[in-house]
């Protein structure tokens, strides 16, 4: 089985862009398993991660009600994170932006009245977060050779458009940019939505995906809205992978940009 990424340097960092306290491991936990035991560094950074403002909007009571943890939970939903990411021997990073459940408009009013809202285009008064996400990316230390996966936004939740939308927008020298597949709405789209460009699979092995269903398992507030059971959430992910990978278990990774900043 050849390395997870080729052409990527061996021990090169691996930075994972989620969007929410979950979407990585969702997404590409198999890889990342796989990436450490070929020696990768791998870091998984939540882009909205932060406490939010009291208050509560009364759509994010819903949500708070639906996890558990009352006020306190962003911070049991980062504790969820950490132990995901200590089974795939990742390190979390979690950036403090709040998630669309919490923003406001510039009047005071909240941007997500429903669950429909989640689904929007970014409101006018959040261009800013795409600039702070950058100023964010690049205030972090970076050597050549290093690979940064974001998400594509399948499915078209907000949150995962301004993450999509800030790293297209920035210039890193020497860095490779690629990006995963949102699941569970790559699952429920099936292979709509897919961009035209270059993609790369990562074989995954059963005990990658045993762990990466483990990793999941460990959102306890989450896995439930999406899973009916703890055995699905294994099943579906086989499942996926299989279909990604023509009959081999796999993750899928799409480079979209030509020449040194991209696939090689």
């Amino acid at each position: 089985m050849p390395r997870a990424f080729p052409f990527v340097k061996p021990a090169a960092r691996i930075r994972v862009l989620s969007p929410h306290l979950d979407d990585a491991v969702l997404s590409c936990g198999g890889t990342l398993h796989r990436a450490r035991r070929e020696g990768h560094p791998v870091e998984v950074i939540t882009v909205f991660a932060g406490d939010p403002l009291l208050p509560l909007p009364p759509f994010a009571q819903v949500m708070h009600d639906l996890w558990g943890g009352g006020e306190n939970a962003m911070a049991m939903r980062r504790a969820e994170d950490g132990q995901a990411l200590a089974l795939l021997q990742a390190t979390p990073i979690h950036w403090g932006f709040p998630d669309t459940i919490y923003r406001r408009d510039a009047r005071g009013q909240p941007l997500c009245l429903d669950r429909e809202d989640l689904f929007r285009p970014p409101h006018p008064d959040e261009a800013a977060w795409i600039e702070r996400i950058q100023e964010a990316l690049a205030a972090l230390p970076w050597e050549e050779g290093d690979l940064l996966l974001a998400p594509l936004a399948l499915g078209g939740h907000v949150d995962h458009r301004l993450v999509r939308m800030a790293v297209e927008g920035w210039r890193c020298s020497g860095i490779l940019w690629g990006f995963y597949e949102d699941f569970p709405y790559a699952e429920w789209e099936g292979f709509s939505g897919l961009p035209d460009g270059l993609f790369h699979r990562v074989e995954l092995t059963d005990e990658d995906l045993q762990i990466k269903a483990q990793a999941i398992r460990s959102y306890r507030s989450q896995w439930p809205i999406f899973f009916a059971t703890e055995e699905e959430i294994l099943e579906r992910i086989r499942a996926y992978a299989l279909r990604v990978g023509e009959g081999i278990p796999a993750e899928r990774f799409w480079f979209l940009r030509p020449g040194p900043e991209g696939r090689p």
